[in-house]
This record gives structure tokens, C-alpha cells and sequence, in this order.
């Protein structure tokens, strides 16, 4: 018998049956095991084993009683043991009618099935095991700052020491791996753990040359978040954070785009429309510039700051232009006409966001949708050499289209040995119809084919 509790007052007693084997779970790991539950008079009040059902849940994260979430911890995989809990690591003074009384101290006889880390990708992609508790309630968001080291191997190598401090979902600039990310997301300041992250989520089948990692490598991560400053909901900033948040987003999408990593430069493009929206759906109330109100003066709102207004609105076309040629640059034009569209929704105007809707276009082979992009951006810069240059490849490319359409339904026809019916003598007085009012017809037609006025009338 041994006290498992982490107070050690007695309040779970552990009794083993049959010892288990390896190591033991971490808080906020997924264990499946098999239990039955007895009051003090041995009455069974529920049994997994009766429903023919393993019970999985985290322990460590009170989804379950205390004396559970701290018993667990104790168990090896194949382990067979009695935990014994008191009531205020049970039910405690209330009980659970109708089938625990209150202040019962309970029996479970439990089986450890198994168990693996806590799941950070939902799919197993990631998994993290806590090897100590961080402090706090709060996780850091996507946005935050964290100070971060690991140690990382592959199977017995060790292959990276590293401490670095960045931003949450900027890793990749930096050259971390998206699982190492993922796992941030649910830790808590000061934690420790191991953390399991499958090729996917590393380096991929390509791998890591500088880093010695093969391709399609699983790698193990000791990871420990240091601390952190959380990001804020943009519902949190005042307009004067808005804008300097969406500046310096602007700032690094460039740097990365720069760099060729198109995919990191679309998320910072991206960031920028999403905290800025809601100025977005104000510009559609903004009376335009000949709008009057009864004194002969626009309409002015006191709530409205007309110099956050134009910062906001610029850096949103801006925003949604760039996001167009990442989308481009990535091979997406679909997406890339999207963001076109809605960067002209703000400015009909905007040359780049024209051209580039050519571009999109062109991309997904819709030449006639083309060329009447470019001719909407000649209509604004007549001047553009390359819109007009774009023009007449896409004619081309329509020309070349419809010869090859042509040819095609050529040889389909040749393929059939299609022929001519052979000429019957027959009296053609037989094959020809008989209308009675052709010659009406052919007066109110004339003799060179056009309307009579009788018939325009």
C-alpha cells in the first residue's frame, strides 16, 4: 500500500495487484483503461468492463475526481491496481445520487491500458507529454512572444540545442518546425515536456541537411516554454494599435515574401484584413463626397477618426493586393482572384489589384475573363505596356484554342469515314414541301433579304 497522493495526507491509497511495466503518464495525456467502482460494502455502482468499453480521458486536467487525476499518474502500462480515495477525492459532502452517498470513500479497481501524450494536432501528428507543470491558467495565442528552449533528437542522435525567442506562428521564419508551434499553443508558462513530432510536422520526406535530419524522420523534443507575453484579441486594441499591429505585419509579409517564403508572407497579409475588417464594413457607411446633409456640409460621425479611417483603409488594400500575388506566386488563381476582388471592392481604382486579376485569370486559362481584366486596367493606365502586351497573348491563346477545337472536331468527323448520301433520282416534286404562303413570304422579305416595314410593324 502506498500514498499516491501529492499531498501525501492519505487521501489516495494505491494497492497493486500486478505490476505494470515503463514509464508512467504525464499530466494532459490521453489514458484508456479499464475500471470497476465499489462502496465500502463492496456493491458495484459502475464498471467500464460491463459495457465491454475502455474509458479514455486526460488525466491531470479534471476530467475526472482528484483521486483519479493524481492515481492515474502513479500507473504503468499493464498495471493492475485498487485505488483507494476518500471522499474529498471523491464526491466529497454531496455525493452522486442515487448511487454514491456523500462523504464515501471509494474503491476502483483499475487497468492501465495505455496511454499517450496529449494530442496538440488532432490527428497524433504532435504529441506532448508534461514533464513539469507550468504555472497559470492562460495558454499563449497565435500573435504572443515566447521565450522558448528544447533539445532535439532522432531516434538516439541528438541532433539541436536551441533557446530563441519569437513570435507564435512566425516559427517557420526562423527555421521551427510547426509542431514545435503547435505544442507552445498548449502549454502554460514554465512547463516542461516531451514532445513526439512526426515528419509531417518537421522537416517532412525532405528532411534537414544542416540539421542532419533524414527525410520522413519522427523527431523527440524536450521543450520548455520560459515565458511569455500574450498577444491581445484585436477587440482589446485601441485604433492606434490597430494600425501599428497591421504596419508591422505589413512590414514583416514583405521580408518574407522577399525571402520566397510566399506561404509565411500570406499569413501576415492575412492578419492585417482580419483585425482591420471591421473598418472595412465602416467604409461602407462613409457618405461619399458630394453627399450633403440639409445644411449643405457632409455628414460627419464624432465616433469616427477620419486619420485612422484612411491608414486603415490603405493598409487594407494594400493588404489584399499582396495577398493576390502570394496566391499567385503559389500557384492558387482562384484564391488570388478573391483577394483581387476585394481589394477593388475598396479601391475600383487600384492598378495593382486590376493587373493582377488579369494575372489570376490567365492562371486558371479563363483568357476571355483576361483580357477583359487588362482592358480594365489600360482603362485606368492607358499607358500600361504590359497589360496591353498581356491582351494580345491572350488573344492568341484564344485563337490557338479554337483552331484546336476545330481540328479536333476534324478529325472526330474523318474518324466516323462520314460520307455524303448518294443522290436518288426521285421526282422532286415529291421532296419538296408545299407552303401555301411562300410568295406572301417572299414580298415581306424583299429581294434583299431585309424586313418590310409591314412586317418591322
Amino acid at each position: 500500500m502506498v500514498d499516491v497522493s501529492k499531498a501525501q495526507d492519505g487521501g489516495v491509497v494505491k494497492k497493486i495487484l500486478t505490476e505494470g511495466s515503463g514509464n508512467t503518464p504525464s499530466a494532459g495525456n490521453e489514458v484508456m483503461v479499464h475500471y470497476t467502482g465499489r462502496l465500502p460494502d463492496g456493491i458495484v455502482f459502475d464498471s467500464s468492463k460491463d459495457r465491454n468499453q475502455l474509458f479514455k480521458f486526460k488525466v491531470g486536467k479534471g476530467q475526472v475526481i482528484k483521486g483519479w487525476d493524481e492515481g492515474i499518474l502513479s500507473m504503468k502500462r499493464g498495471e493492475v491496481a485498487i485505488l483507494t480515495c476518500k471522499p474529498e477525492y471523491a464526491y466529497g459532502e454531496n455525493g452522486s445520487p442515487p448511487k454514491i452517498p456523500p462523504n464515501s470513500t471509494l474503491e476502483f479497481e483499475v487497468e492501465m491500458h495505455d496511454f499517450y501524450g496529449e494530442d496538440c494536432s488532432d490527428d497524433g501528428g504532435v504529441l506532448k507529454s508534461t514533464i513539469k507543470e507550468g504555472t497559470g491558467l492562460s495558454n499563449p495565442r497565435e500573435g504572443s512572444t515566447v521565450s522558448v528552449s528544447w533539445s532535439m533528437k532522432h531516434l538516439d542522435r541528438d541532433l539541436e540545442t536551441r533557446s530563441v525567442k519569437f513570435i507564435l506562428g512566425d516559427g517557420a521564419g526562423q527555421g521551427i518546425v510547426d509542431g514545435v508551434e503547435k505544442a507552445l499553443l498548449k502549454m502554460k508558462k514554465g512547463e516542461c515536456a516531451h514532445v513526439t513530432v512526426k515528419s509531417e510536422y518537421a522537416y517532412g520526406d525532405v528532411g534537414d541537411a544542416t540539421l542532419a535530419v533524414p527525410g520522413g524522420a519522427d523527431l523527440f523534443y524536450n521543450l520548455t516554454l520560459e515565458d511569455f507575453e500574450q498577444a491581445k484579441y484585436k477587440y482589446e486594441m485601441s485604433n492606434v494599435e490597430k494600425i501599428e499591429f497591421a504596419e508591422e505585419a505589413k512590414g514583416m509579409g514583405t521580408e518574407y515574401f522577399k525571402a520566397g517564403n510566399f506561404a509565411l508572407a500570406l499569413k501576415k497579409y492575412k492578419v492585417i484584413t482580419e483585425y482591420l475588417e471591421a473598418d472595412a464594413e465602416d467604409f461602407d457607411d462613409m457618405p461619399d463626397s458630394d453627399d450633403e446633409d440639409k445644411d449643405g456640409e457632409p455628414e460627419k460621425s464624432e465616433e469616427k477618426d477620419p486619420e485612422h479611417e484612411k491608414k486603415s483603409l490603405a493598409l487594407q488594400i494594400a493588404a489584399f493586393s499582396n495577398q493576390a500575388i502570394c496566391h499567385l506566386k503559389l500557384g492558387d488563381g482562384i484564391q488570388a482572384l478573391k483577394a483581387c476582388e476585394m481589394a477593388l471592392k475598396l479601391d475600383p481604382k487600384n492598378i495593382k489589384a486590376l493587373f493582377r486579376r488579369g494575372q489570376a485569370a490567365e492562371m486558371s486559362q479563363e483568357w476571355e475573363d483576361a483580357i477583359g481584366y487588362y482592358k480594365a486596367t489600360l482603362e485606368v493606365d492607358p499607358k500600361n505596356i504590359t497589360a496591353a502586351n498581356k491582351i494580345k497573348f491572350c488573344r492568341n491563346k484564344v485563337q490557338s484554342f479554337k483552331q484546336a477545337q476545330k481540328k479536333k472536331y476534324a478529325n472526330m468527323f474523318e474518324r466516323t469515314n462520314f460520307k455524303e448520301p448518294e443522290k436518288v433520282n426521285v421526282d422532286d416534286n415529291k421532296l419538296k414541301p408545299d407552303f401555301s404562303d411562300s410568295e406572301e413570304e417572299e414580298e415581306a422579305v424583299g429581294s434583299d433579304g431585309e424586313k418590310s416595314q409591314a412586317m418591322e410593324a
